[in-house]
Protein backbone atom coordinates (compact mmCIF):
# COMPACT_ATOMS: atom_id res chain seq x y z
CA UNK A 1 0.00 0.00 0.00
CA UNK A 2 2.37 2.66 0.77
CA UNK A 3 4.48 2.24 -2.11
CA UNK A 4 1.18 2.45 -4.56
CA UNK A 5 0.66 5.58 -2.15
CA UNK A 6 4.54 6.78 -3.05
CA UNK A 7 3.80 5.86 -6.81
CA UNK A 8 0.87 7.79 -7.21
CA UNK A 9 2.93 11.02 -5.41
CA UNK A 10 5.55 10.51 -7.75
CA UNK A 11 3.32 10.38 -10.52
CA UNK A 12 1.90 13.60 -9.56
CA UNK A 13 4.90 14.97 -8.92
CA UNK A 14 6.06 14.33 -12.98
CA UNK A 15 3.00 15.87 -14.27
CA UNK A 16 2.82 19.17 -12.35
CA UNK A 17 7.05 19.57 -13.49
CA UNK A 18 5.77 19.07 -17.14
CA UNK A 19 2.89 21.75 -16.87
CA UNK A 20 5.63 24.40 -15.05
CA UNK A 21 8.97 25.55 -16.48
CA UNK A 22 11.84 23.24 -15.61
CA UNK A 23 13.56 23.95 -12.70
CA UNK A 24 17.05 25.21 -12.40
CA UNK A 25 19.09 22.16 -11.66
CA UNK A 26 22.40 24.28 -11.69
CA UNK A 27 24.91 24.23 -8.90
CA UNK A 28 26.81 26.81 -7.63
CA UNK A 29 29.86 27.27 -6.03
CA UNK A 30 28.74 30.98 -5.20
CA UNK A 31 25.48 33.07 -4.35
CA UNK A 32 24.47 35.98 -3.17
CA UNK A 33 23.36 34.86 0.21
CA UNK A 34 25.29 31.22 1.16
CA UNK A 35 22.97 28.75 2.87
CA UNK A 36 22.68 28.60 6.60
CA UNK A 37 21.57 25.99 9.29
CA UNK A 38 18.38 26.87 10.18
CA UNK A 39 17.58 26.38 13.98
CA UNK A 40 14.39 27.27 15.36
CA UNK A 41 16.57 28.92 18.87
CA UNK A 42 18.13 31.69 15.96
CA UNK A 43 15.20 32.83 13.90
CA UNK A 44 15.56 36.05 13.45
CA UNK A 45 11.50 36.55 14.37
CA UNK A 46 12.52 35.56 18.39
CA UNK A 47 15.50 38.63 18.32
CA UNK A 48 14.27 41.87 17.22
CA UNK A 49 17.05 43.61 15.65
CA UNK A 50 18.80 40.57 14.32
CA UNK A 51 19.84 40.48 10.38
CA UNK A 52 20.37 37.57 8.11
CA UNK A 53 23.66 37.39 9.37
CA UNK A 54 22.93 36.96 13.13
CA UNK A 55 21.17 34.05 11.90
CA UNK A 56 23.40 32.90 10.43
CA UNK A 57 26.48 33.36 12.64
CA UNK A 58 23.73 31.63 15.73
CA UNK A 59 22.92 28.92 13.72
CA UNK A 60 26.41 27.65 12.21
CA UNK A 61 27.55 28.28 16.32
CA UNK A 62 24.90 26.01 17.26
CA UNK A 63 25.52 23.38 14.51
CA UNK A 64 29.37 23.33 15.36
CA UNK A 65 28.46 23.09 19.07
CA UNK A 66 26.72 20.21 18.06
CA UNK A 67 28.56 18.21 15.66
CA UNK A 68 31.34 18.44 18.90
CA UNK A 69 29.11 16.88 21.44
CA UNK A 70 27.98 13.51 19.40
CA UNK A 71 31.22 13.32 16.99
CA UNK A 72 32.76 10.15 19.02
CA UNK A 73 36.73 10.31 18.31
CA UNK A 74 37.75 6.91 16.08
CA UNK A 75 39.69 4.71 18.83
CA UNK A 76 42.22 4.21 15.57
CA UNK A 77 42.95 8.06 15.48
CA UNK A 78 43.25 8.39 18.69
CA UNK A 79 45.94 5.44 19.08
CA UNK A 80 47.74 7.11 15.96
CA UNK A 81 47.71 10.29 17.37
CA UNK A 82 45.66 11.99 14.24
CA UNK A 83 44.32 15.36 14.67
CA UNK A 84 43.06 17.97 11.91
CA UNK A 85 40.49 19.22 9.92
CA UNK A 86 38.14 17.02 8.16
CA UNK A 87 36.04 18.91 5.14
CA UNK A 88 32.66 17.71 3.84
CA UNK A 89 31.22 18.86 0.86
CA UNK A 90 27.36 19.01 0.15
CA UNK A 91 24.40 20.17 -2.18
CA UNK A 92 21.31 22.22 -0.41
CA UNK A 93 18.78 21.52 -2.34
CA UNK A 94 16.39 24.87 -2.29
CA UNK A 95 13.21 22.82 -1.89
CA UNK A 96 14.08 20.73 1.17
CA UNK A 97 16.79 22.45 2.70
CA UNK A 98 18.45 19.12 3.27
CA UNK A 99 22.00 18.20 2.19
CA UNK A 100 22.72 16.13 -0.59
CA UNK A 101 25.69 14.47 -2.26
CA UNK A 102 27.57 14.54 0.90
CA UNK A 103 31.52 14.02 -0.24
CA UNK A 104 34.64 13.81 1.53
CA UNK A 105 36.89 16.76 0.48
CA UNK A 106 39.50 16.03 2.60
CA UNK A 107 40.13 13.48 5.19
CA UNK A 108 42.90 12.70 7.66
CA UNK A 109 42.22 9.26 8.15
CA UNK A 110 41.94 7.24 11.26
CA UNK A 111 38.08 7.00 10.61
CA UNK A 112 37.78 10.67 11.33
CA UNK A 113 36.54 11.25 7.55
CA UNK A 114 33.71 8.37 8.22
CA UNK A 115 32.92 9.46 11.50
CA UNK A 116 32.19 13.53 10.38
CA UNK A 117 30.03 11.79 7.51
CA UNK A 118 28.02 9.66 10.24
CA UNK A 119 27.10 12.61 12.23
CA UNK A 120 25.86 14.85 9.45
CA UNK A 121 23.99 12.13 7.72
CA UNK A 122 22.28 11.58 11.30
CA UNK A 123 21.65 15.12 11.51
CA UNK A 124 19.95 15.81 8.19
CA UNK A 125 17.66 12.30 8.85
CA UNK A 126 16.90 13.37 12.05
CA UNK A 127 15.49 17.12 10.64
CA UNK A 128 18.26 19.64 10.18
CA UNK A 129 17.21 22.01 7.71
CA UNK A 130 19.11 24.74 5.91
CA UNK A 131 17.70 27.95 4.43
CA UNK A 132 19.01 27.72 0.84
CA UNK A 133 21.44 29.96 -0.75
CA UNK A 134 19.67 32.93 -3.10
CA UNK A 135 20.74 34.14 -6.22
CA UNK A 136 18.93 36.93 -7.86
CA UNK A 137 16.62 36.20 -5.73
CA UNK A 138 15.66 33.09 -6.03
CA UNK A 139 16.76 29.83 -4.07
CA UNK A 140 19.52 28.11 -5.90
CA UNK A 141 21.22 24.48 -5.39
CA UNK A 142 24.77 26.00 -3.71
CA UNK A 143 27.32 23.66 -3.26
CA UNK A 144 28.69 24.19 0.45
CA UNK A 145 31.42 22.98 2.12
CA UNK A 146 31.48 22.21 6.24
CA UNK A 147 35.06 21.67 8.23
CA UNK A 148 34.93 19.48 11.30
CA UNK A 149 37.85 19.65 13.46
CA UNK A 150 39.13 16.68 15.26
CA UNK A 151 41.74 17.80 18.46
CA UNK A 152 42.62 15.63 20.65
CA UNK A 153 43.02 16.87 24.34
CA UNK A 154 44.25 15.42 27.46
CA UNK A 155 41.30 14.21 29.55
CA UNK A 156 41.67 15.41 32.96
CA UNK A 157 40.22 13.09 35.61
CA UNK A 158 38.08 16.15 36.51
CA UNK A 159 35.83 18.84 35.88
CA UNK A 160 34.68 22.28 36.68
CA UNK A 161 30.39 22.58 37.45
CA UNK A 162 28.13 26.26 37.01
CA UNK A 163 28.56 26.37 40.69
CA UNK A 164 32.95 26.30 40.28
CA UNK A 165 32.85 23.02 42.02
CA UNK A 166 35.89 20.68 41.27
CA UNK A 167 34.22 17.35 40.68
CA UNK A 168 35.99 14.45 39.91
CA UNK A 169 35.04 11.89 37.37
CA UNK A 170 37.74 9.45 37.55
CA UNK A 171 38.01 8.03 40.63
CA UNK A 172 40.37 5.18 42.32
CA UNK A 173 37.50 4.50 44.55
CA UNK A 174 33.87 5.43 44.52
CA UNK A 175 31.96 7.57 47.04
CA UNK A 176 30.24 5.23 48.90
CA UNK A 177 27.03 5.65 52.06
CA UNK A 178 28.50 4.44 55.45
CA UNK A 179 27.52 0.55 55.96
CA UNK A 180 26.94 0.08 52.34
CA UNK A 181 24.10 -0.16 49.50
CA UNK A 182 21.98 -2.16 51.90
CA UNK A 183 22.52 0.97 54.72
CA UNK A 184 21.28 3.53 52.64
CA UNK A 185 18.09 1.82 50.83
CA UNK A 186 16.94 1.25 54.62
CA UNK A 187 18.05 5.16 55.11
CA UNK A 188 15.78 6.35 52.40
CA UNK A 189 13.05 3.86 53.60
CA UNK A 190 12.41 5.08 57.41
CA UNK A 191 13.96 8.95 56.95
CA UNK A 192 12.02 9.87 53.49
CA UNK A 193 8.82 11.16 54.45
CA UNK A 194 5.57 11.75 52.19
CA UNK A 195 4.15 14.76 52.25
CA UNK A 196 1.30 15.25 54.77
CA UNK A 197 -1.20 17.52 52.99
CA UNK A 198 -1.07 14.69 49.66
CA UNK A 199 -1.59 11.99 51.43
CA UNK A 200 -4.81 11.13 50.11
CA UNK A 201 -3.89 11.94 46.30
CA UNK A 202 -2.20 8.50 45.59
CA UNK A 203 0.75 10.68 43.95
CA UNK A 204 3.13 8.24 42.78
CA UNK A 205 6.68 9.34 41.29
CA UNK A 206 10.57 9.48 41.01
CA UNK A 207 12.68 12.31 41.80
CA UNK A 208 16.37 12.22 40.75
CA UNK A 209 19.13 14.15 41.93
CA UNK A 210 22.84 14.66 41.03
CA UNK A 211 24.08 15.02 44.35
CA UNK A 212 28.01 15.87 44.47
CA UNK A 213 29.89 13.84 47.44
CA UNK A 214 32.28 16.42 49.05
CA UNK A 215 35.63 15.65 50.83
CA UNK A 216 34.17 16.03 54.45
CA UNK A 217 31.25 13.18 53.50
CA UNK A 218 28.42 15.84 53.47
CA UNK A 219 26.35 15.83 50.06
CA UNK A 220 25.16 19.21 48.14
CA UNK A 221 22.34 18.50 45.51
CA UNK A 222 23.67 19.86 42.29
CA UNK A 223 20.16 19.30 40.45
CA UNK A 224 16.81 17.56 40.54
CA UNK A 225 15.09 15.98 38.13
CA UNK A 226 11.14 15.17 38.85
CA UNK A 227 10.08 12.67 36.67
CA UNK A 228 6.28 12.30 37.32
CA UNK A 229 5.94 16.19 37.96
CA UNK A 230 4.84 15.65 41.95
CA UNK A 231 5.64 18.90 42.82
CA UNK A 232 7.35 21.45 45.19
CA UNK A 233 6.39 19.83 48.17
CA UNK A 234 7.55 16.65 47.11
CA UNK A 235 10.77 18.29 45.55
CA UNK A 236 11.47 20.02 48.79
CA UNK A 237 11.19 16.71 50.64
CA UNK A 238 13.61 14.98 48.08
CA UNK A 239 15.71 18.00 49.13
CA UNK A 240 15.42 17.20 53.18
CA UNK A 241 16.28 13.74 52.57
CA UNK A 242 19.40 14.25 50.59
CA UNK A 243 20.41 17.16 53.30
CA UNK A 244 19.79 14.37 56.43
CA UNK A 245 22.71 12.16 54.89
CA UNK A 246 25.14 14.61 55.52
CA UNK A 247 28.18 13.28 57.14
CA UNK A 248 27.29 9.92 56.62
CA UNK A 249 29.14 9.11 52.99
CA UNK A 250 32.36 8.14 52.64
CA UNK A 251 34.14 10.78 50.00
CA UNK A 252 36.12 9.18 46.93
CA UNK A 253 39.50 8.89 46.25
CA UNK A 254 41.64 10.18 43.53
CA UNK A 255 45.85 9.94 43.63
CA UNK A 256 45.32 8.93 47.31
CA UNK A 257 43.19 11.78 48.57
CA UNK A 258 39.15 12.62 49.19
CA UNK A 259 38.04 14.46 46.22
CA UNK A 260 34.77 15.85 45.46
CA UNK A 261 32.00 13.37 43.03
CA UNK A 262 29.17 12.78 41.70
CA UNK A 263 26.22 10.37 42.23
CA UNK A 264 22.76 9.98 41.16
CA UNK A 265 20.51 9.71 44.66
CA UNK A 266 16.86 8.46 43.52
CA UNK A 267 13.69 8.44 46.13
CA UNK A 268 10.47 6.92 45.20
CA UNK A 269 7.39 8.55 46.80
CA UNK A 270 4.50 5.92 47.44
CA UNK A 271 1.79 6.88 49.76
CA UNK A 272 0.29 4.56 52.41
CA UNK A 273 -2.98 5.79 52.66
CA UNK A 274 -5.30 2.47 52.19
CA UNK A 275 -7.03 4.10 49.22
CA UNK A 276 -3.85 4.13 47.13
CA UNK A 277 -2.88 0.63 47.46
CA UNK A 278 -4.11 0.28 43.58
CA UNK A 279 -2.52 3.27 42.09
CA UNK A 280 1.26 2.06 43.82
CA UNK A 281 0.11 -1.27 42.47
CA UNK A 282 0.04 0.23 38.81
CA UNK A 283 2.88 2.51 39.35
CA UNK A 284 5.02 -0.69 40.09
CA UNK A 285 4.07 -2.83 37.43
CA UNK A 286 5.05 0.26 35.10
CA UNK A 287 8.38 0.64 36.62
CA UNK A 288 9.17 -3.32 36.25
CA UNK A 289 7.77 -2.69 32.35
CA UNK A 290 10.16 0.21 31.86
CA UNK A 291 13.02 -1.43 33.54
CA UNK A 292 12.11 -4.94 31.24
CA UNK A 293 12.16 -2.22 28.14
CA UNK A 294 15.84 -1.08 28.99
CA UNK A 295 17.22 -4.75 28.94
CA UNK A 296 15.81 -5.68 25.49
CA UNK A 297 16.84 -2.32 24.10
CA UNK A 298 20.09 -3.26 25.54
CA UNK A 299 19.34 -6.02 23.43
CA UNK A 300 19.04 -4.49 20.30
CA UNK A 301 15.33 -5.33 20.27
CA UNK A 302 13.86 -2.06 20.16
CA UNK A 303 10.19 -2.95 18.79
CA UNK A 304 9.98 -5.11 21.80
CA UNK A 305 11.32 -2.72 24.90
CA UNK A 306 9.11 -0.10 22.85
CA UNK A 307 6.34 -2.35 23.28
CA UNK A 308 7.34 -2.80 26.68
CA UNK A 309 7.48 1.13 27.38
CA UNK A 310 3.80 1.58 25.71
CA UNK A 311 2.26 -0.96 28.67
CA UNK A 312 4.38 0.93 30.79
CA UNK A 313 2.97 4.28 29.67
CA UNK A 314 -0.56 3.04 29.54
CA UNK A 315 -0.88 2.41 33.19
CA UNK A 316 1.36 5.45 33.63
CA UNK A 317 0.92 7.98 30.82
CA UNK A 318 2.94 10.90 32.50
CA UNK A 319 5.96 9.24 33.50
CA UNK A 320 8.44 11.40 32.08
CA UNK A 321 11.63 9.14 32.62
CA UNK A 322 9.60 6.49 30.21
CA UNK A 323 8.34 8.58 28.11
CA UNK A 324 12.44 9.72 27.24
CA UNK A 325 13.47 5.98 26.73
CA UNK A 326 10.24 5.89 24.13
CA UNK A 327 11.67 8.68 22.23
CA UNK A 328 14.85 8.25 22.17
CA UNK A 329 14.35 4.45 20.51
CA UNK A 330 12.34 5.85 18.69
CA UNK A 331 14.93 8.36 17.85
CA UNK A 332 17.31 5.67 16.79
CA UNK A 333 14.58 4.45 14.51
CA UNK A 334 14.18 7.65 12.57
CA UNK A 335 10.76 7.74 13.65
CA UNK A 336 10.99 11.65 14.66
CA UNK A 337 7.45 12.63 15.01
CA UNK A 338 6.58 9.53 17.38
CA UNK A 339 10.12 11.24 19.36
CA UNK A 340 9.39 14.77 18.98
CA UNK A 341 5.39 13.96 20.52
CA UNK A 342 7.12 12.44 23.62
CA UNK A 343 10.27 14.83 23.72
CA UNK A 344 7.50 17.66 23.60
CA UNK A 345 4.92 16.03 26.39
CA UNK A 346 8.38 16.29 28.73
CA UNK A 347 8.51 19.50 28.26
CA UNK A 348 4.95 20.47 28.52
CA UNK A 349 5.19 18.46 32.06
CA UNK A 350 8.39 19.12 33.62
CA UNK A 351 8.85 22.87 31.83
CA UNK A 352 12.83 22.24 31.74
CA UNK A 353 14.05 18.98 30.03
CA UNK A 354 17.82 17.36 30.90
CA UNK A 355 18.48 16.80 26.52
CA UNK A 356 17.25 20.73 25.71
CA UNK A 357 19.77 20.90 22.87
CA UNK A 358 19.19 17.82 21.35
CA UNK A 359 15.23 18.46 22.07
CA UNK A 360 15.28 22.03 19.85
CA UNK A 361 17.81 20.82 17.23
CA UNK A 362 15.03 17.84 15.83
CA UNK A 363 11.68 19.33 17.14
CA UNK A 364 11.58 23.08 17.81
CA UNK A 365 10.43 24.99 20.44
Amino acid sequence: MRRSILFFLLSCCCITVKAQQPADTTIYNIADQLPYPLVKSCAIELHPGWTVDSAKLCGETQLFSILAQNIRYPEAARTENIQGTVVVSCIIEPGSGRMSNMKLLKDIGGGCGAEAMRVLKALDTLGLRWKPGILEGKPVRVKHALPIKFRLQESLPYYINYDGDTIYSVLQNPADFKGGIDSLVSFIINRLDYPTAWADSCKTGVIEMAAMIQTDGHLKVINQLDFNNLGMDFQFEALRLARKSGGMWIPAEYGGKAVNSSIPLRVVFKSDAPLCASTNEKFDKAMLLADEGATLLEQEKTDEAIAKWNQALALQPDNCEILYYRGTAYMNQNKREEACKDYNRIKELIGVTWFEEVRRLVCGY
